[in-house]
C-alpha cells in the first residue's frame, strides 16, 4: 500500500469524519420531515429509519433529544441569516424615514428569501422554519437565542427609532405582525411549489415574490396609528 492509499484508508476509518458525516445526514433529514410532515408528526425513529443507520439509537447520540434536534436545524442557518441581516442593517438611513422603513423591511426579508436559492436544503429549511412557527405546541421564540439573533434586536431598535412618536407596545405589535408574515409567506410559497403549485403567490418569480413582500412590510410598519374609539371617548369623557 502506497503512502497516499494508507491516508485515504485512515480518512476513511477516521471516527471524527463518520461522526460529521452522520450528524449532518441526520439534520438534512430531519430538516426534510419536518418540512414536509410538520414539527409534531414526525418521530425520532421515522427520522432514523428514514436515515438508513441501523443503531436505533443514533440520533438520540448526535443530537440529543427532539427540542435538540429542531435546534440543530434551526440553528444551523440562522448565524448566517443574522449576520446578513445586520449587514443591512448597517446601511439605513435615518435621514429619509421611507428610505429607512425600505431598508430595514429589506433586512427583515431578504436574508430568510435568500435561504430558497441554496438548493433543496435551503427551500425545506424554510418550510421547516414556517412549521416551526405555526405550531404553538412548540414555542418558536425559545430557539432565538441572544448571540444568533442580534440583528433581529437591532432592528426592533431601529424601527422604534424610526417610528418615533408611536408607542412602543404598538411598534412591537407590527414587528411581531410582520415577522409571522414574513415566514409564513416564504414558507407557504415554497410549500405550494413544492407541490407543483404554481398559482397565487407560486405563481410570482421570486424577485417579484421578494420586491413585494418587502413592500408590504414597509406599508405595515408606515401604518397611521390612531387610539382605538372606546379610548378616545373615555378620555374625552373624563377631561
Amino acid at each position: 500500500m502506497t503512502p497516499v492509499e494508507a491516508k485515504k484508508g485512515s480518512e476513511k476509518r477516521s471516527p471524527g469524519r463518520r461522526t460529521g458525516s452522520t450528524r449532518r445526514k441526520l439534520i438534512d433529514i430531519a430538516e426534510r420531515l419536518f418540512a414536509e410532515h410538520g414539527i409534531e408528526a414526525v418521530s425520532l425513529n421515522q427520522i432514523v429509519r428514514e436515515s438508513g443507520e441501523r443503531n436505533a439509537s443514533v440520533l438520540q447520540y448526535h443530537l440529543g433529544s427532539k427540542k435538540e434536534v429542531i435546534e440543530a436545524i434551526f440553528e444551523r442557518r440562522i448565524g448566517a441569516i443574522d449576520a446578513r441581516r445586520s449587514e443591512l442593517l448597517n446601511l439605513v438611513d435615518f435621514d429619509h424615514r421611507p428610505t429607512a422603513l425600505k431598508q430595514v423591511a429589506t433586512a427583515m426579508v431578504l436574508p430568510f428569501a435568500e435561504q430558497v436559492a441554496k438548493g433543496h436544503s435551503g427551500r425545506n429549511y424554510v418550510r421547516f422554519v414556517g412549521q416551526l412557527y405555526s405550531d404553538p405546541r412548540v414555542g418558536f421564540f425559545q430557539f432565538l437565542r441572544d448571540e444568533s439573533h442580534r440583528g433581529a434586536r437591532r432592528a426592533e431598535v431601529i424601527v422604534t427609532r424610526i417610528l418615533h412618536g408611536i408607542p412602543g407596545d404598538v411598534v412591537r405589535h407590527r414587528l411581531a405582525i410582520v415577522t409571522g408574515m414574513i415566514i409564513y409567506s416564504i414558507a407557504n410559497r415554497e410549500t405550494l411549489r413544492a407541490a407543483g403549485r404554481r398559482s397565487g403567490v407560486a405563481r410570482l418569480s421570486n424577485a417579484l415574490f421578494v420586491t413585494d413582500l418587502i413592500d408590504i412590510v414597509v406599508a405595515v410598519l408606515n401604518a397611521p396609528h390612531n387610539q382605538p374609539a372606546n379610548v378616545a371617548h373615555s378620555s374625552s369623557t373624563e377631561r
